[in-house]
């Protein structure tokens, strides 16, 4: 594993505001890692995102948009969080990322701006002076990014921007925390990931991962944790609320809506 372990080291405090409030961070008191994949699952609400999110600033985590996250006002909390969190690993890797489904839009976004900057630019200084090196960090910028996302993430529907942007950003060696990622993906879709997700494994990857998906729940030999009562408890798959679930009403869906409707 790359990341083997996550800490105490200090207590937290018991001020009552958040995150500290929180059932599942009150009672937080470590965790091991024995498999390159660990799932998160739990009910909205149970503070899946909060943990992911301390976890990911006392990682030194970068966010998908590959800004720190330190200095990022949303994520203020994150870093109380993580003043109590120590992490043990075997090796600490640069490779990886944290990646929100929220952050997505606004990065799409920035990489379409940047793309078109760096375009106008090189048009601007071929008419105003052909032949000048001044063109090269924005013919830089601009081959990157088209050799990174093709035409731009913004081209693609929204599940297959998703993957596009995983497919060019996952690295060997990499510890990457995904919070719901299968946020805007097809069943499909999410199989497609979980293949992705395999082939980075096999070449020294480590994943956390926060879902509400049984399909990317069901990652071979992923260790599955839920939170249960405000605790990190280790589950099997088929006792996941999630999985029994969606189980119960694909093979009895009319119970469910007769309950529903009347």
């Amino acid at each position: 594993m790359i990341l083997k372990s996550i800490r105490l080291k200090k207590p937290f405090p018991d001020s009552g505001r958040f995150p500290f409030d929180l059932p599942v961070i009150r009672q937080f008191g470590g965790m091991d890692f024995r498999t390159p994949v660990t799932i998160i699952a739990g009910d909205n609400g149970t503070g899946k995102t909060t943990l992911l999110e301390g976890i990911a600033a006392a990682a030194d985590s970068i966010l998908i948009s590959r800004e720190p996250m330190e200095g990022n006002a949303s994520l203020a909390h994150a870093h109380e969080l993580a003043e109590h969190l120590a992490l043990s690993w075997s090796v600490k890797t640069r490779n990886g990322f944290f990646f929100r489904a929220l952050d997505f839009v606004t990065y799409t976004i920035e990489v379409a701006r940047m793309r078109e900057d760096a375009r106008e630019a090189m048009e601007e200084i071929r008419e105003r002076n052909p032949g000048s090196l001044e063109i090269l960090p924005y013919a830089r910028t601009y081959s990157e990014l088209r050799n990174l996302y093709g035409e731009g993430l913004e081209q693609r529907s929204h599940g297959e921007s998703f993957l596009d942007l995983f497919q060019a950003r996952f690295r060997p060696g990499g510890f990457y925390i995904l919070d719901e990622p299968e946020a805007p993906l097809s069943p499909s879709r999410q199989l497609v990931l979980l293949a992705m997700l395999n082939d980075m494994v096999a070449q020294g990857a480590q994943f956390l991962i926060s879902t509400h998906s049984p399909i990317l729940m069901a990652f071979p030999g992923a260790d599955l944790y839920e939170i249960q009562g405000g605790r990190i408890e280790s589950v099997d798959f088929d006792e996941i609320e999630h999985v029994r679930m969606t189980k119960d009403f694909l093979d009895a869906p009319e119970r469910f809506l007769r309950h529903l409707f009347g």
